[in-house]
């Protein structure tokens, strides 16, 4: 990372906290959250969420790239950072909370589908490879105030590995340094095909862009791969950065805001978050994301409509981070201790970056 003295890990467990508490609104039956209400239906805090994790990410994944060219270690990497933790919260999510979830529904595990069509196996062997083909076990979230997905958070892992694919990419062929002038136009191009599809029934640009619903989270990684690699051309202190929000917030309220989010956020996230430190011993911030979703749909059935709103986030913010913290402990980082090792013949492979 170019500037140790940052609060990246701060921002990336805020950007989590908003994504669990926007879906705890939807999870938990009790109406819209209150940014969807403020905007007007024009965004929420879990799309700002996840748009500033792509954002982050861009920065960062662009920053480890530069430091270490070579593409099985960047490959490795990026590979033990990912599958782990995820494969893991896939098993938890089908053979632990998938059957908790039945027996409060059915006060036995009596007739849970283990092993058969849709079950807790199939949970687990159709998603392993990122793409979400099965999104709940059987038909235990009959009972739920949502019932169509058991871990709808998931499906974003997939771009997110596509998005380190074309950082590996880009890094290959110089856009990440010495080529920077064609990573301007990448983005340019990107960010009109962004804009231009937010107007219904506009279908502009390749189609696996037009017809993505990621599209949005494409544009904010490329947003902030350009903001690592323009990182020394690029100043916005305090007061540039104080207006980019006033104005966010305007259009937040007045409408317009879609256009300008993928660079706000970027801007605010980043920029924002690099003038001062805060470093946290565990990285929790991963653990939140993937377990939120399931945790929420238990402590659903556990809790409603016993307990508001408010004390409901509360609950799901402290266990989930409870399970967030055991998943770092005891996968990601001993996972994470892999990065470290020689790569087989590290000479090979480099971009020559």
């Amino acid at each position: 990372m170019p500037n140790h003295k940052n609060a990246f890990d701060l921002l990336r467990v805020i950007f989590a906290i908003m994504v669990l508490i926007s879906h705890g609104y939807m999870i938990f039956g009790t109406g819209t959250e209150p940014l969807q209400v403020f905007s007007k239906g024009q965004t929420n805090l879990s799309e700002i969420g996840v748009m500033g994790f792509f954002s982050l990410s861009g920065y960062l994944i662009a920053a480890s790239f530069d430091r270490s060219p070579h593409i099985l270690r960047f490959t490795r990497n990026r590979f033990l950072r990912l599958f782990p933790g995820y494969w893991v919260c896939l098993i938890i999510t089908a053979f632990i909370i998938a059957p908790a979830i039945f027996y409060i529904n059915n006060k036995t595990v009596v007739g849970f589908n283990f092993w058969n069509t849709d079950s807790s196996f199939s949970f687990v062997y159709k998603n392993v490879f990122l793409s979400m083909r099965q999104w709940s076990v059987g038909n235990i979230l009959q009972n739920s105030p949502y019932k169509e997905s058991l871990n709808g958070s998931l499906w974003s892992l997939l771009p997110e590995a596509l998005c380190y694919t074309l950082t590996l990419f880009l890094g290959f062929f110089g856009l990440l340094n010495k080529n920077k002038q064609a990573l301007l136009l990448l983005f340019i191009l990107v960010y009109i095909v962004y804009v231009v599809n937010l107007y219904p029934g506009t279908s502009f640009g390749p189609t696996f862009l037009t017809l993505s619903n990621a599209r949005k989270l494409y544009t904010c990684y490329v947003c902030g791969t350009c903001l690592y690699v323009f990182r020394n051309e690029i100043f916005i202190d305090g007061k540039g950065q104080l207006f980019i929000f006033l104005a966010s917030m305007a259009l937040i309220k007045f409408g317009g805001f879609l256009m300008i989010a993928p660079i706000a956020i970027a801007i605010l996230g980043i920029k924002g978050f690099s003038n001062f430190q805060v470093s946290l011993k565990y990285d929790i911030s991963y653990g939140l994301y993937i377990y939120a979703f399931p945790m929420q749909q238990l402590l659903s059935r556990v809790f409603n409509p016993t307990i508001s709103i408010i004390w409901y986030l509360a609950a799901c913010i402290a266990l989930t981070g409870i399970v967030a913290l055991l998943s770092f402990v005891w996968i990601e980082q001993p996972f994470l201790r892999l990065k470290q090792a020689p790569s087989l013949k590290p000479d090979l492979l480099k971009t020559g970056a």
